[in-house]
């Protein structure tokens, strides 16, 4: 963390609440004082998710409001004596207006502006409610004001009414009914308290509650958009990436087929004309070049042929012929192949802490993979080392192998490096020894394959430290595990 950020911080626990409120409201883009989008473009994006996603149940919330005004229609049956037939009609009358808005939500240059609908409806039937506490007698009438508090609340918390359009409405309909109180004088002044502090506390909890909704819903609404962009363009690169490494592979796999048919004509002109100045007791100069090309000829095919089993490997097309094969016929095997190497840099090989366990395995493959970790221990070994091999059942009834060489070891950065392909623990500009780095990728990748794992310790100047952890057969019990390795 900066210096920068730990100042904001700072800055931002010192800031009141309301402070913070604005500065939330700034990062997102919304007016304090209207609740919208104070970019033009970005309020129509967001009203437009409104018409599709909210105007189907705003219509549903319509009919549901209306039912409820007409309901209180038998409250007047019960209660009202007077002029009963009048408020019957003002209530018919006030319930098919605000119907009446309903188709309107249906035109298309209407639609984006729903919410005024809903205001209209609030207003109206808030009027209508407000007319009749002033026609009934003061004593013996139903508490309307319920009707009010209803509608209110009801439309604060559930409708989608822009904030300005909703307070204005609200705050009239409280003057509307201030002024009622005040100028009719069947009212006494228990009536007129009592009324002025009801009204006011209604109007200030629908008008706070409209506003909270409306930025919340901002607020909610542009972190999913967020996301989804998020997901489109992780997607749109993942897509990318695939492809790129689609093209990587083909590119691969088929530079690979198209090198080892020259070079094989290569080796085999190499060795025909070999033969020939051997049987021309030629010049022995000659026949050294000669064997000088054949050989780097084959390190070049064989550097191919991996490459090749790398695409294969990463594409999938790797088949795997599992059978119980003891670890000592595995190493065995290994060792002998790479026999060469060994006697090369007089590297004496140390299996006296092998246990000797059967695994399921695909010997093939698994010789292959073993051998690139070979070949990779061999060139990081000094003259005359050792390197040694040790291999335990573990608890669990898997099996684990681990190689350890003499060689100058890796560091953390460097291990983590050197499991990538086509790279390497030294700097590719500095290295001491040639590779294309793809010896430990394929070697994961094939014991991946096959339900084993590998992992790599070391400390630089102390070696390095290759464990391959097999895992358990499904049918193996417990009376078959043994004792842990220890891979010090």
């Amino acid at each position: 963390m900066t210096g920068s950020d730990i100042s904001a911080q700072r800055e931002q626990r010192r800031q009141g609440p309301i402070e913070r409120f604005r500065g939330v409201l700034e990062r997102d883009g919304i007016s304090a004082s209207t609740t919208r989008f104070k970019d033009a473009e970005t309020e129509a994006r967001y009203m437009d998710s409104l018409v599709k996603g909210t105007l189907p149940t705003e219509r549903v919330l319509w009919i549901s409001v209306i039912g409820a005004y007409f309901s209180f229609g038998i409250l007047d049956i019960l209660t009202i004596r007077e002029n009963l037939e009048h408020f019957l009609w003002v209530r018919l009358f006030t319930g098919l207006a605000i119907v009446g808005l309903i188709p309107l939500s249906f035109v298309g240059r209407i639609k984006p502006h729903f919410g005024w609908l809903s205001a209209a409806a609030i207003f109206i039937s808030a009027q209508a409610i407000i007319y009749m506490i002033l026609m009934m007698p003061a004593e013996g009438s139903p508490p309307y004001i319920i009707g009010v508090l209803v509608v209110f609340i009801a439309t604060s918390c559930l409708m989608r009414i822009p904030f300005r359009v909703a307070a204005s409405v609200y705050i009239f309909s409280s003057l509307v009914y201030f002024a009622v109180l005040s100028f009719d004088t069947e009212f006494t002044s228990i009536d007129r308290i009592s009324g002025y502090f009801f009204m006011f506390s209604i109007v200030n909890v629908a008008v706070l509650t409209i506003y909270t909704q409306e930025i919340r819903a901002r607020m909610i609404w542009l972190r999913d958009e967020q996301r989804q962009r998020d997901a489109a363009i992780i997607e749109k690169l993942l897509i990318e990436a695939t492809a790129a490494d689609q093209s990587k592979i083909n590119f691969l796999s088929m530079m690979s087929h198209e090198l080892r048919t020259p070079l094989h004509q290569i080796i085999g002109y190499t060795e025909v004309v070999t033969n020939a100045c051997k049987a021309a007791n030629d010049d022995d100069e000659n026949v050294r070049h000669l064997n000088e090309i054949h050989g780097s000829a084959h390190v070049l095919l064989a550097r191919i042929q991996k490459m090749l089993r790398f695409a294969d490997a990463t594409a999938g097309k790797m088949k795997y012929e599992l059978a119980d094969t003891p670890v000592s016929e595995l190493v065995d095997v290994s060792i002998e192949q790479m026999r060469g190497g060994l006697e090369k840099k007089s590297i004496s090989v140390d299996t006296s802490e092998l246990e000797d366990a059967s695994i399921d395995i695909d010997i093939v493959h698994t010789c292959y993979a073993l051998n690139n970790i070979l070949e990779n221990a061999i060139a990081a070994s000094p003259q005359n080392a050792t390197l040694w091999v040790k291999g335990a059942r573990l608890a669990d009834g898997g099996y684990e192998l681990v190689l350890r060489d003499e060689g100058k070891g890796m560091s953390a950065q460097q291990i983590d490096k050197v499991l990538k392909p086509f790279t390497q623990g030294e700097h590719a500009l500095a290295r001491s020894r040639e590779g294309m780095g793809l010896g430990l990728t394929l070697a994961t990748r094939i014991f991946r394959d096959q339900r084993a794992s590998i992992r790599l310790e070391s400390k630089e100047g102390n070696g390095l430290s290759v464990i391959i952890t097999f895992a358990a057969p499904v049918e193996l019990t417990e009376d078959a595990v043994g004792p842990s390795l220890q891979t010090g």
